[in-house]
């Protein structure tokens, strides 16, 4: 299967809120964009989009960033994969 780079950003950057969903804080975008290599104004666009999907959550301020709005066992990359290639109109799958 071949995916495209927006769809490998995002499945990076769920991975690494999944990472670091225990500790609770949010990982700020551009933190990221440095570890992953992802440009930060293009990672901004996808986690929007994740947003808007239900599948990420954002806070506002200095210690703000980006962390998991569901726990990471009932997420699937599949339902990433779903929201970014634009098939995202069945919703995540129950577990």
């Amino acid at each position: 299967m071949n995916l495209s780079a927006r769809t490998e950003y995002a499945c990076t950057a769920v991975l690494e809120l999944a990472l670091r969903y225990e500790a609770g804080r949010p990982v700020q975008v551009r933190r990221i964009a440095e570890m992953h290599e992802i440009p930060a104004q293009f990672l901004v666009q996808i986690l929007l989009q994740l947003k808007a999907a239900g599948l990420v959550a954002s806070t506002r301020g200095a210690a703000g960033g980006y962390r998991l709005a569901v726990p990471p066992e009932q997420l699937s990359l599949r339902d990433v994969i779903r929201v970014i290639e634009g098939t995202a109109d069945s919703p995540p799958e129950q577990r």
